[in-house]
């Protein structure tokens, strides 16, 4: 028999969000059914609440990675140099230029101006008998690095 609803369940709930997993991966946890797991968002709004404030947190950094991926980044490496027999001869910093990723900025710009960017794709892929994605990807690829850059910065409100 499977368990009804307790009051652990949004507790639990919470926590199972934060660490990332999926609605269906929760419900499982919970030896629920998935169909039972939105019931019971919609019958209890504890349950909902605690399950919002689990996927928060993640939801925000998966958000700023995506983000930092389409505008690229710099990294700092440190590399080594030993000689024959693993002494260390040579050690420095070097940065390096993570470029900006296409499909990042694709899947950006859909999501946060999709009046600007499904519909100019679907249009496009129409007329030209293409896949949406390749028509997105080929529009961007267009623009210059700084180009991007400044769309999403604009996208973003004119933040850095």
């Amino acid at each position: 028999m499977r368990p009804k609803y307790n009051d652990d369940f949004p507790a639990l709930g919470e926590g199972y969000a934060r660490d990332g997993l999926s609605d269906e991966q929760i419900a499982a946890k919970l030896g629920i059914g998935v169909s039972t797991y939105y019931k019971y968002q919609q019958q209890h709004l504890e349950f909902r609440e605690a399950l919002g404030r689990g996927k928060a947190p993640v939801d925000t950094q998966v958000e700023n990675a995506l983000l930092k991926r389409a505008l690229g980044y710099e990294i700092a490496e440190r590399q080594v140099d030993t000689d024959g027999d693993g002494r260390v001869t040579k050690q420095r910093v070097v940065h390096k230029e993570v470029v900006p990723d296409v499909a990042a900025e694709k899947f950006w710009l859909a999501n946060r101006r999709p009046e600007v960017w499904r519909e100019q794709r679907h249009v496009e892929a129409t007329i030209v008998d293409r896949p949406d994605e390749e028509v997105a990807e080929k529009l961007l690829a267009g623009m210059g690095y700084e180009e991007r850059q400044a769309l999403l910065r604009e996208l973003l409100g004119g933040t850095d």
